[in-house]
């Protein structure tokens, strides 16, 4: 499954976290750290195995954990129209 960030979503990187703006609804949304390294790397069409597997490198945690905190958050993206297939 190939994800992208929906182009109706403007994001703003501040520090270790990121502002999504949903531009038609006008919602905002905030990612801390781990989120928004999770945003970055799937707008640059990396996969979820990828990513948990930075994750791991990156934030010292284990496989399993990594790849639940990735697909929570895909999961919550997705219901939210921030990410698209």
């Amino acid at each position: 499954m190939a994800l992208r960030h929906n182009p109706e979503i403007i994001a703003k990187r501040l520090d270790n976290a990121t502002v999504l703006v949903d531009v038609p609804s006008s919602r905002i949304f905030e990612l801390n750290e781990t989120g928004t390294c999770i945003w970055e790397l799937l707008g640059k069409g990396v996969d979820v195995d990828s990513i948990s597997r930075q994750l791991v490198d990156r934030y010292e945690i284990d496989h399993a954990q990594a790849q639940n905190e990735v697909r929570n958050l895909i999961t919550r993206l997705r219901a939210e129209g921030l990410l698209e297939e």
